[in-house]
């Protein structure tokens, strides 16, 4: 849980120099320039911890706007419930689960290829590419729910699948090669 805190502790703790390490030079200058030049220095240094301050006081925010994994960063105020698992992970939504009927009569009217077209499966027995469109890898009989086949339809095409296997159209225990030379 908190292995992400682990990288902040591993870390060596490194000191910022008060004066920015580009903003240092050397100058020949009469000394009422050099410190006025210093105090702009100076000045912008004190600037930029200011919105360092006010971008850490923003970081709050961050929490909402992160994606499922909530970070922590340097500088982040934290409250206690910050370490809880359901503040750190977004939530899951549930998936739908697999329909346990296959569809309506005319929701599966509009579906069925062999309804519309006026096809009858059973004249279609000796056409193994048709037939392994609705067998599985194993050789099963897709059901109802996957195809979206009336239930006359349905019927009548799992005998014609049967029907091929019987015949040797199609394979038994997988499903039907089409397109390819048979040796």
């Amino acid at each position: 849980m908190f292995s992400a805190l682990r990288s902040f502790a591993c870390r060596p703790i490194r000191t910022k120099p008060s004066v920015p390490v580009s903003a240092r030079f050397v100058s020949n200058a009469p000394p009422k320039s050099d410190a006025k030049t210093l105090n702009d220095i100076l000045d912008e240094a004190a600037k930029k911890t200011e919105l360092e301050r006010s971008a850490a006081a923003n970081l709050d925010h961050l929490w909402k706007q992160q994606g499922e994994r909530k970070k922590f960063t340097a500088g982040m105020f934290t409250r206690p419930h910050y370490f809880t698992r359901d503040h750190r992970y977004k939530k899951t939504p549930m998936r739908p689960k697999p329909a346990l009927v296959g569809p309506g009569r005319r929701e599966a009217r509009r579906q069925d290829v062999f309804y519309q077209l006026g096809i009858d499966p059973l004249h279609e027995s000796q056409n193994a590419a048709l037939l392994s469109a609705f067998v599985t890898e194993m050789g099963k009989i897709r059901p109802r729910t996957q195809t979206g086949l009336t239930t006359k339809t349905q019927r009548r095409l799992g005998k014609a699948i049967r029907r091929a296997k019987m015949m040797g159209v199609i394979p038994w225990l997988s499903r039907a090669r089409t397109g390819h030379w048979q040796r």
